[in-house]
């Protein structure tokens, strides 16, 4: 097996999609001249040229319409936003033509739209968590990967689908990750073995970062790794968390998530995004309305821990969001309730 970083994994699956088939594209600002801005189209140039790959110009209209386009046309675009919170100046493309309108046309519609959250470090613009907006378009489907590996088999799966899929990755997943209880910025640490030979990660499918048995702990992209440096303190306090990273929102994997609620009788949902209006509210009242035996036989009501419902900036973007501090302060709440 190779050993990855999660940007090295992007730029694999790209390519390898790529040579398999050549009506796959890729548009976006900065693809060419900065290798997409974090090294995920490094090289992809020099391989398949300027008729595979082109920078263009700041508009994010232009991206989304030109994908859509594109796709109906039999390409098989891959439409790059520098930020996640950019992608909002194409709401329209993105929401309305492609989440709403584009299962409806006449041929395929493989659209992947790429984007990246920056973290809280940074402003509302680049920092931004907006996949609850996206979420609500009835036919888009969102991926939010949280290592190499998630990341490179979701990515080509992506590719592959017939419709329009949003993939957003987070900035700290390329160069932080969780080691010994904290969080740490480390190549090696973001690194992860990755297969030599092909495979795809189905959509819809959670993962169970660690196993526990005392409160299953559910979230998502850069969150994860806040999660499992907090599970990881807690254990030496005698308190076992099962970490579950749904990898994908749309579509969410809720049989997991009621299966581990079923052994923990607890849940919290962690993500960093804004707590009003925010994913958790979706996840757990999947989970009430899908299994509602298991409310008479919790343990300890459900839980959010989310971003507070402030614009971010630079000086208290780190404190508005989840923190490993607070993540295993909620559980211990939770356990001891």
């Amino acid at each position: 097996m190779a050993v990855l970083t999660y940007v090295q994994a992007i730029n694999q699956a790209v390519k390898e999609e790529m040579r398999r088939d050549d009506a796959v594209v890729v548009w976006g600002e900065d693809q060419i001249s900065m290798n997409g801005v974090h090294g995920q189209m490094r090289d992809i140039y020099d391989e398949f040229g300027g008729d595979r790959i082109k920078d263009t110009p700041i508009c994010e209209q232009a991206i989304a319409g030109m994908s859509a386009g594109a796709a109906l046309r039999g390409l098989r675009p891959i439409g790059v936003f520098m930020n996640a919170g950019f992608s909002l100046c194409a709401f329209d493309g993105i929401f309305l033509k492609l989440g709403c309108h584009g299962v409806m046309a006449p041929s395929n519609m493989s659209v992947v739209l790429y984007s990246t959250i920056a973290g809280p470090r940074e402003d509302n613009d680049h920092g931004m968590s907006p996949e609850a907006l996206y979420a609500h378009a009835p036919y888009l489907k969102i991926v939010m990967p949280s290592t190499p590996y998630d990341a490179k088999g979701l990515f080509k799966t992506a590719i592959r689908d017939d419709r329009p899929v949003f993939v957003f990755d987070h900035a700290w997943c390329y160069y932080m990750g969780h080691k010994d209880g904290e969080i740490v910025r480390s190549q090696e640490v973001v690194s992860q073995e990755v297969p030599d030979e092909e495979y795809l990660i189905p959509f819809g499918k959670a993962d169970i970062k660690q196993e526990g048995s005392d409160i299953t702990l559910v979230t998502y992209s850069f969150m994860t790794h806040m999660a499992l440096a907090a599970a990881y303190n807690l254990k030496k306090e005698g308190i076992n968390v099962e970490v579950v990273d749904l990898r994908t929102l749309v579509p969410m994997d809720v049989e997991t998530i009621v299966k581990s609620v079923k052994k923990t009788g607890r849940l919290l949902v962690v993500h960093e995004a804004m707590k009003r209006a925010g994913f958790a509210g979706e996840i757990l009242w999947r989970v009430a309305e899908e299994a509602p035996e298991i409310i008479s036989s919790l343990k300890a009501p459900f839980k959010r821990l989310a971003g507070m419902n402030l614009p971010l900036n630079a000086i208290i973007g780190p404190y508005a969001v989840p923190s490993v501090e607070s993540i295993t302060a909620t559980v211990k709440e939770m356990v001891k309730a």
